[in-house]
């Protein structure tokens, strides 16, 4: 097979990806949501804040994809993988945090 082609099926934008893809986002959503909950329980939100609700989602989304994307480049476990996006959903911008510090550590 052509490298062109082996890079196109593994590609993250491929259609074969797209339901691994989605069950991992909708992982990390939940991940989100989970955050969202401890959030209100513990008197840091509101339970019908929606702008908040929706920003937490998104964020989480986004966090969980890029873990997920970055556990396939690595050939982790799709188990390790699952539960990795997860946790990562659930830290949300947190993760984020940490991925700026660790790159910015690795820079210097």
């Amino acid at each position: 097979m052509k490298e062109a082609a082996k890079a196109a099926i593994s590609s993250p934008f491929s259609p074969q990806n797209l339901v691994p893809t989605l069950w991992m986002v909708a992982i990390a959503v939940l991940g989100g949501i989970a955050n969202f909950y401890q959030k209100v329980k513990m008197g840091k939100a509101r339970a019908f804040n929606v702008m908040e609700l929706v920003g937490e989602v998104l964020v989480s989304a986004f966090v969980g994809l890029v873990t997920y994307w970055l556990c396939k480049g690595y050939g982790v476990n799709e188990w390790i993988t699952a539960a990795a996006v997860g946790v990562t959903g659930h830290m949300g911008s947190r993760a984020i945090f940490l991925a700026e510090q660790w790159i910015e550590s690795r820079v210097k």
